[in-house]
């Protein structure tokens, strides 16, 4: 079953050695870092690019993430004419826009793409998951890019921490939440970094909710009353709670008392917001509209943060859910059996669940004012069997290739039936448009007004950009 999570973690990048030295060297000739940034401030304002896509175009934003790294040859980004140990087993389809084409397992998706668009000349330069993922997630390069870097109170901010730190909420809901896990391999100890909200503190950090296994059934604990406590009592805890964190505050832990207090605050409007509990019980849809996401973890997911959404929440992640995989190739991670497994196991429910969504939020009005974002850290060699990073990839698998990848983009004011950018022949690296993470990361910010030049602080009070990323004007 689901369950509301209270945030455990945080996280940050710092600055980059090059950028203390050169602030460093400001300082010496009398001026501040802080002034270097205004001016920085100041010449993004005349270029006209504070706010990128003002008035904002979405209320809201989906981000599907794909972990692992889905193969851009066998899904969006198909090349027909490239030698077969290039181009796989896979056919494209035509679609319904004409001239866009994508892998023949998504049928469905295929009769939307009107509605989407797709970018395939996402790139970025390192083929690790960790390093990928938190690039993704914050638009920052990892500043430990090893394996399996956990998660630290200095990572900079994952971009819904951000959204919650520099935007508006919309009602008592949480303004960031992910469902149903966060991205880890099962043979690690540990969640990777990049997904939580680092020195901006617990307070921020994106709700979890979790899903149980076979995801056929939901019930959220800890946004009902329990068993025998009314309002009045709860009301009365949640007091006797906030006066132990005035005492905290006294004794010198105000950081910590700061947050446990908004912590506290913000689950208590969710346990007393009848809407709140609502939006987590998806046994109030249509049997059928739950059979058209699909009854799966994944299709369930999508439908309850379409829910979410309605509710108040402003980015909603959706992460591939623990799927039970071989731990030498799992999720998205093709290191063998690339086909069968996009094929069977991978690509019917996201065709299934992402068709669904389209359409539910289109014939409720609210696909114009909803971005949907769908990602993975990197794609796939173009030459099956071509070992970069694992030596685990065999003759029938993809390894890591951040040189080249797709994202499918939907909603929130984006222009569907269009392709941006483009790879060379055979999806190996981009010619036309580059796109990194740190771009999608500021088109998202964009689309959801929040302005990517305003400053957040880290734990040693240095200020940042909430992302240096241009956003993806193109899409609009």
């Amino acid at each position: 079953m689901f369950q509301l999570l209270g945030p455990t973690r945080r996280l940050c990048d710092g600055c980059s050695r090059r950028d203390l030295l050169a602030w460093g060297s400001l300082t010496a000739l009398g001026i501040s870092l802080p002034e270097a940034l205004a001016a920085r401030v100041r010449a993004a304002e005349a270029r006209g690019d504070a706010r990128d896509l003002a008035p904002r175009t979405a209320q809201a934003a989906i981000l599907i993430y794909l972990f692992g790294g889905p193969s851009q040859l066998d899904t969006f980004d198909m090349k027909p004419l490239a030698p077969a140990d290039f181009r796989g087993e896979f056919r494209p389809i035509a679609t319904n826009v004409p001239g866009i084409e994508i892998c023949e397992h998504f049928p469905l998706l295929a009769r939307q793409a009107d509605k989407f668009a797709l970018v395939r000349s996402m790139n970025h330069g390192h083929p690790r998951h960790g390093y990928g993922l938190y690039y993704a997630f914050t638009g920052r390069e990892h500043p430990r890019p090893d394996l399996d870097a956990p998660p630290t109170e200095n990572d900079f901010p994952t971009v819904g921490s951000l959204i919650s730190r520099l935007s508006e909420r919309r009602g008592s809901f949480p303004p960031a939440v992910t469902l149903p896990r966060w991205n880890r391999f099962l043979d690690l100890p540990n969640d990777y970094a990049g997904e939580t909200a680092g020195f901006l503190g617990h307070t921020f950090d994106p709700w979890l909710v979790k899903g149980e296994p076979g995801g056929t059934s939901f019930q959220v604990a800890g946004v009902e009353l329990p068993r025998g406590i009314s309002l009045d009592r709860l009301a009365q805890r949640h007091d006797l709670l906030a006066a132990l964190d005035r005492q905290l505050a006294q004794l010198g832990q105000s950081e910590i008392a700061d947050q446990q207090d908004a912590l506290n605050r913000q689950a208590f409007e969710l346990v007393t917001s009848e809407q709140a509990r609502q939006a987590f019980d998806l046994g109030q849809e249509s049997e059928a509209l739950r059979d058209d996401y699909g009854r799966n973890p994944f299709g369930q997911g999508l439908l309850l943060a379409r829910r979410l959404v309605e509710a108040g929440s402003r980015l909603v992640t959706v992460n591939w859910h623990d799927d039970g995989s071989d731990v030498k190739s799992p999720f998205w991670d093709t290191h063998k059996d690339n086909f069968v497994t996009l094929k069977e196991r991978l690509i019917p429910p996201v065709d299934r669940g992402l068709a669904a969504l389209l359409n539910d939020l289109a014939a409720r009005g609210l696909l114009d004012s909803t971005l949907i974002v769908m990602m993975g850290e990197f794609g796939r060699t173009p030459r099956i069997g071509r070992v970069v990073m694992n030596a685990a990839t065999n003759a029938t698998g993809r390894d890591h290739w951040p040189h080249a990848y797709s994202v499918l983009v939907a909603g929130g004011g984006v222009r569907g039936g269009q392709v941006y950018g483009a790879s060379d022949e055979r999806a190996a690296y981009v010619v036309e448009s580059p796109v990194g993470p740190a771009d999608l990361v500021a088109t998202v910010l964009a689309a959801l007004g929040v302005d990517r030049t305003a400053r957040v602080h880290d734990r040693q009070g240095r200020p940042h950009f909430a992302c240096e990323g241009e956003p993806i004007r193109g899409l609009f």
